[in-house]
């Protein structure tokens, strides 16, 4: 054999080596990247889950928490159709269970704080309710409409915060004279004096 035979077998088994790690190596990156795009998507995938579970928990814990506050409003101001104390009762545990799926998924000290405050709120107000029957006045619905409308909107900016979710986050204690020195009108659910 000829030297030019070795040189071409030397220089066709070098190629093949090399094509082979070259393969190798490339095969090896592709399947690394490869997990790494299957880790990530399982990674947002969970969190877009986490997001889901939560904010469904905090819309129904809300949810409860208005029908209670709607509840303890028109039992001042509908004296003939007054819903009965076994009734407000009911609404405040439906609130109270409702906030069980809140400490389960809640994710800031924040949220799970503001969420302790409103439930403190509803009791208060409901021992306002069941203790002083005879004290049924405008100023006592104002000031349980307010303490339940400030925990509400503090539950709901912790929350709008915890979920990044973009939007004002107005706190409720929003006086009339401080509306109209900005030109705005209270919002909807505000306590009207």
């Amino acid at each position: 054999m000829t030297n030019d035979v070795w040189i071409g077998a030397v220089t066709t088994l070098i190629g093949a080596v090399a094509g082979g790690a070259i393969s190798f190596v490339l095969t090896r990156l592709q399947v690394k990247d490869a997990r790494l795009q299957r880790e990530d998507r399982a990674r947002r995938e969970d969190s877009l889950r986490s997001w889901d579970r939560r904010f469904k928990a905090y819309s129904e814990f809300l949810t409860r928490v208005r029908i209670f506050r709607t509840t303890i409003e028109s039992y001042y101001w509908l004296p003939n159709h007054r819903p009965s104390t076994e009734q407000i009762e009911s609404l405040k545990l439906s609130a109270n269970e409702a906030s069980a799926p809140v400490f389960l998924v809640v994710e800031t000290v924040d949220t799970s704080e503001a969420c302790a405050e409103l439930l403190r709120a509803i009791e208060r107000a409901q021992a306002v309710v069941l203790n002083m029957e005879a004290s049924r006045t405008a100023d006592t619905l104002t000031e349980l409409s307010h303490e339940l409308g400030a925990a509400s909107r503090g539950f709901q900016n912790a929350v709008r915060k915890e979920l990044k979710i973009s939007g004002p986050a107005v706190p409720w204690d929003r006086t009339e004279e401080a509306l109209q020195n900005e030109g705005s009108s209270p919002p909807r659910d505000a306590p009207q004096p």
